[in-house]
């Protein structure tokens, strides 16, 4: 007997292959560890190939993937081109075992602005670069904000416009997500006011007032769907000492959900404050909390459980001898922590330039460039502002 299948099952030479099925839950896994301008090419293969890289299903997943990139990138405005517009450049740090590289991306023609008016990159947040613009309307200056994703090349329009009636007293702005409801927001603070803008509604609003009898310090940080920023009391005198029954800064942290605010205690093992303000930043995925100390270290504090005051932690004691300055900067803060070669990046409150210290084995590279007066953190998303 034969062991051979009949002849008609077995296939001919010049038959066809048969289709591969594969489910779609294995084609966005794959394609989730993609970079976004392949992904937008894909969105041309078929209508369902298009219908899953919009879903924002997918959409979000993918940004989960972008996020766990080592790399650093800052985004900031350059000067103009001779069309009169405005672009945006990229640096990337890239760690390496020994020590991280800088790389100035390249010109990107897709990265330049339709806009001679946009003045700074005001922060980013998934993807999204919020960019502050102004222009003259009447004899007054006229602010408005325009939100922009460089990988999907998609622009908003000229959104939250506000005439500044006292340009002598500007707003600090901070760009952020409201994660109850997935819509963007920009937080003004002003001394003793706070406004909101909601990209979903188009609208300014003023929320609750800070704690009387005392004043923002406009330093402002999003993290984990809130905005953090410093507050210093009425009456504080530099020379005191900082202790439980007088405490001169406290941090305010606005819900983005709920637009209400907390109040939160910087760290309690701070034994005195100096006569520089001390700094907010986020590093590790946490609130940092940097100041000088006696001008001769810088100290740097980790909030480990966002919102408890027992959580703080001394992360870093940096001398500044071994930061290899010849002045003492009290103005310096964090910017990341590369873990992967334990470099810290640092920056100073004009942002004006960048310091890169290698921990493990005290070294020290700065980077000078004006440009980088505003600066943020960017992460390619397929992100939509609306």
């Amino acid at each position: 007997m034969s062991l051979l299948p009949p002849s008609h099952s077995l296939p001919t030479p010049n038959a066809p292959p048969l289709p591969v099925f594969l489910p779609s839950e294995l084609i966005a896994e794959v394609l989730s560890w993609f970079t976004v301008k392949p992904l937008m090419r894909l969105m041309c293969v078929s209508k369902s190939w298009k219908s899953l890289i919009s879903d924002p299903t997918f959409v979000k997943l993918h940004l989960h993937r972008s996020s766990q990139n080592a790399d650093f990138t800052f985004a900031y405005t350059d000067g103009l081109y001779n069309s009169g517009c405005r672009s945006v450049s990229f640096t990337l740090i890239r760690p390496f075992e020994n020590s991280p590289i800088i790389i100035n991306l390249p010109k990107d023609p897709y990265h330049q602005l339709n806009d001679k008016d946009i003045r700074y990159v005001v922060g980013s947040c998934n993807g999204l670069l919020c960019l502050l613009g102004s222009s003259r309307v009447n004899a007054k200056t006229e602010k408005w904000f325009r939100f922009w994703n460089p990988a999907t090349r998609t622009m908003s329009p000229r959104l939250g416009s506000s005439c500044d009636n006292d340009p002598g007293i500007p707003f600090d702005y901070t760009f952020g997500c409201d994660k109850s409801n997935n819509t963007y927001k920009v937080v003004a603070i002003m001394r003793k006011t706070v406004r909101i803008f909601s990209l979903q509604d188009n609208v300014w609003r003023n929320i609750q007032d800070p704690p009387e009898h005392s004043y923002c310090l406009m330093k402002a940080v999003y993290l984990r769907g809130s905005v953090n920023w410093l507050i210093i009391q009425n009456h504080y005198r530099p020379t005191q000492k900082y202790t439980t029954t007088n405490k001169p800064f406290a941090i305010i942290s606005l819900d983005l959900g709920t637009e209400t605010h907390t109040q939160l205690s910087p760290p309690q093992g701070v034994q005195k404050i100096p006569i520089d303000v001390p700094n907010l930043s986020i590093v590790n995925d946490c609130l940092c909390f940097s100041h000088d100390f006696e001008k001769t270290h810088l100290i740097i504090w980790l909030m480990k459980e966002f919102g408890m005051e027992d959580s703080w932690i001394q992360f870093l004691k940096i001398s500044y001898h071994d930061l290899q300055l010849e002045h003492p900067r009290a103005d310096l803060f964090p910017l990341c922590h590369l873990e992967k070669n334990d470099t810290l990046v640092l920056t100073n409150q004009s942002k004006r330039g960048i310091f890169i210290y290698n921990r493990r084995d005290n070294r020290l590279m700065k980077i000078s460039n004006p440009l980088w007066y505003t600066c943020a953190n960017y992460v390619e998303s397929l992100v939509s502002y609306c």
